[in-house]
């Protein structure tokens, strides 16, 4: 796929190496030169421009791109105008960082359906793993529910999923397991990957650096983790 992302700070110069990394096509946007300059061996192509300019934007790729990230991160005029200028000369997807609820509601009022908050969404994360030890991931569905991937505990090893009962034991449920897989890119670069197996099966055999993704209460959740730590 071919990615735009206008922004080059943090998140969106993260996120476009981990697209490079997938063998993805990226095109880095930032006014900043130095910035374009550090990343212009390590995304697909880079440019500098001022994005807020309606000139500079017509001269995009924009036809020829799949996804436009709008990552723009503390200026929100600049982030504003910009994402205006993307959907009056863009008919493909668009996505927009957000960053405060103000700047959720501009976008929102301009038809931006897919509106993000890396750090709020962050912040949200670190706090529930602070709280489970033992979390990876987590994502608060409501205000008792959550899925949290954790890595498997060892004295699962070797066990089943039936025979080692989450379910019964602690009220909790396996939505599925990731296993690591080493594999190669669309550029042919060599990365490990996590792999999803599917809804695991009672006979599926638990093996080392398995990650478990599982469903329940937090309480339900942090005490199993507890229960089978080290």
């Amino acid at each position: 796929m071919k990615f735009i992302i206008i922004g080059l700070g943090n998140f969106g110069s993260t996120l476009g190496l981990r697209l490079v990394e997938d063998g993805h096509e990226v095109l880095g946007v930032d006014e900043n030169l130095s910035i374009v300059n550090m990343f212009q061996e390590k995304l697909t192509h880079t440019i500098s421009m001022d994005t807020t300019d309606e000139l500079a934007i017509q001269r995009l790729p924009l036809s020829d791109t799949d996804v436009v990230i709008i990552s723009i991160g503390e200026d929100i005029g600049a982030s504003v105008t910009t994402t205006a200028l993307i959907k009056k000369y863009c008919d493909t997807k668009i996505i927009s960082r957000a960053i405060s609820p103000v700047h959720h509601t501009i976008l929102e009022a301009m038809g931006i359906k897919d509106i993000i908050h890396p750090e709020a969404d962050f912040a949200d994360q670190l706090a529930t793993r602070l709280i489970v030890d033992g979390a990876l991931k987590t994502l608060v569905l409501d205000s008792k529910f959550e899925i949290v991937e954790a890595n498997l505990p060892s004295s699962l090893e070797g066990l089943t999923v039936a025979e080692a009962g989450l379910r019964e034991k602690y009220d909790i449920s396996i939505v599925t397991i990731l296993k690591k897989r080493e594999r190669r890119n669309l550029l042919g670069v060599k990365v490990e990957r996590s792999e999803v197996v599917g809804v695991p099966q009672p006979d599926m055999v638990f093996q080392p650096q398995d990650t478990l993704v599982l469903f329940g209460k937090m309480e339900d959740i942090q005490a199993f983790l507890k229960a089978t730590s080290d």
